[in-house]
């Protein structure tokens, strides 16, 4: 008798972690498992915001999947659709055909997107800040407008080009927006040409508080500590448009700018359109607290599971009701445990557990050795947050050796100014190739 076969959607924090905790299973050829993403690696997306800001390599923020995965089978492409009555996954690979998944079971570890707007040039002039690629695009990017800014006689270029706009103030975008400023500080004060000069950072807030996730206190205290540092923070403000590059808020005021980073939420990966499983109010797929799949009346669909991002998970231990886990990391490395544990009971027949977890916080770091977090009721502020969040996430990365290479890397920065080199100077590396052969080609 052939091996159950499971199918994971997706090779995020979710379906990672999950593939992970069945990779024995999958060993001992109890299961067969196969997990689909068009990405070879694993991004640990805490650590973005360090990638941008200098303080991390990208590479040691992301685990290649199949040096982790071993016993895995790991389809390269994306998903086109999943029926779930006939149990069958399309799945378009690399070289644009598409293959067909027959499966037992089927996991939803898609992940969530960039939540956008329709506001005019937002799509055409700004950048999103969810994948490893925008993290060392922006580094690079910030780094090249000081440059530009250095090199240029034009005021109203060199204005533009100092200043810099972040859309959304959730911890990701702080984070973000601190890191950043950090990095492009330093590199500023190399330029004497700038001086008397100066950078315009700009932090716009549609609520009437940043980093939401923290305590209201904690709020406060990071407000004060970005206003401290020179970036300017609007709250009850939105940007109403952004075409070629000319922010216009909801105050009434215009800031032209080259760099415009979009950190305004984030929505269940669309992917989920393409397919018939039941979805909440919001698009996540519908789930109970077992994490299966089920229908509006509450009946499980055979064979479909969730968790992460793109689930719409009950929170059972909630004061008041309805209330569903948020999307964050935590949730899903725990979410795996408990999905894994259900596989093999629902293989074997047995009775399904339900998913159900205490917070133990939030963490944020704003560089410099200053953060806040929040840890088992516990604010914290300044230097103990930021020692807090450095140990959680060197014990979180799922990579002993990613870990030795991302603490080694934060002992170098104490002992040596951070590494603020572009390497993107020359955007199109083929060309200086083509150049050279044109030259030569030349009578």
């Amino acid at each position: 008798m052939a091996e159950p076969h499971i199918v994971i959607l997706g090779a995020g924090f979710a379906g990672f972690a999950l593939a992970r905790a069945l990779r024995r299973d999958a060993a001992s050829k109890r299961l067969r498992l196969t997990v689909v993403d068009p990405q070879p690696y694993l991004t640990y997306k805490p650590l973005l915001p360090e990638v941008a800001g200098g303080e991390t390599q990208a590479a040691n923020s992301v685990v290649p999947l199949r040096r982790q995965l071993k016993h895995v089978d790991l389809v390269a492409g994306s998903v086109e659709s999943v029926d779930t009555v006939a149990k069958v996954a399309v799945v378009r690979v690399l070289d644009g055909t598409e293959r067909a998944l027959r499966y037992d079971h089927v996991v939803f570890a898609l992940g969530a997107v960039t939540k956008t707007l329709p506001i005019p040039g937002l799509a055409a002039n700004a950048v999103g800040f969810s994948s490893v690629e925008e993290a060392g695009y922006l580094r690079d990017h910030v780094l090249e407008r000081i440059r530009f800014a250095a090199a240029t006689a034009d005021p109203e270029a060199r204005r533009r080009a100092l200043t810099f706009v972040f859309v959304g103030g959730g911890y990701t975008g702080v984070e973000a927006i601190a890191e950043l400023q950090r990095l492009a500080s330093a590199e500023f004060g190399r330029y004497r040409n700038l001086d008397g000069e100066r950078m315009t950072w700009l932090l716009v807030e549609a609520a009437g508080r940043i980093a939401a996730e923290l305590t209201e206190a904690l709020s406060a205290w990071t407000l004060q500590l970005l206003r401290r540092r020179g970036i300017r923070v609007l709250l009850d403000t939105e940007m109403n448009s952004c075409e070629d590059g000319d922010v216009v808020l909801s105050n009434g005021e215009t800031h032209p700018s080259d760099t415009i980073v979009w950190v305004a939420g984030i929505r269940p990966n669309p992917v989920l359109e393409r397919t018939d499983v039941p979805r909440g109010k919001k698009g996540h797929v519908q789930c109970a607290a077992t994490l299966q799949a089920v229908s509006a009346d509450g009946t499980p669909v055979d064979g479909v599971w969730a968790l992460g991002d793109d689930a719409q998970v009950p929170d059972l231990m909630a004061p008041s009701q309805p209330a569903y886990y948020p999307p964050n990391a935590q949730n899903a490395i725990r979410q795996a445990s408990v999905l894994a544990d259900n596989l093999r009971r629902a293989l074997s027949g047995r009775p399904l557990v339900e998913y159900r977890h205490r917070s133990l916080g939030t963490l944020a770091s704003y560089g410099g050795m200053h953060g806040a977090a929040v840890v088992r009721g516990v604010p914290l502020r300044g230097f103990p947050a930021w020692a807090v969040d450095k140990v959680y996430h060197a014990i979180a990365l799922p990579s002993v050796g990613r870990r030795f290479r991302l603490v080694l890397g934060w002992i170098g920065n104490g002992l040596t100014p951070r590494d603020d080199a572009p390497v993107s100077a020359f955007p199109q590396p083929r060309e200086r190739f083509r150049e050279a052969a044109r030259e030569q080609s030349e009578p």
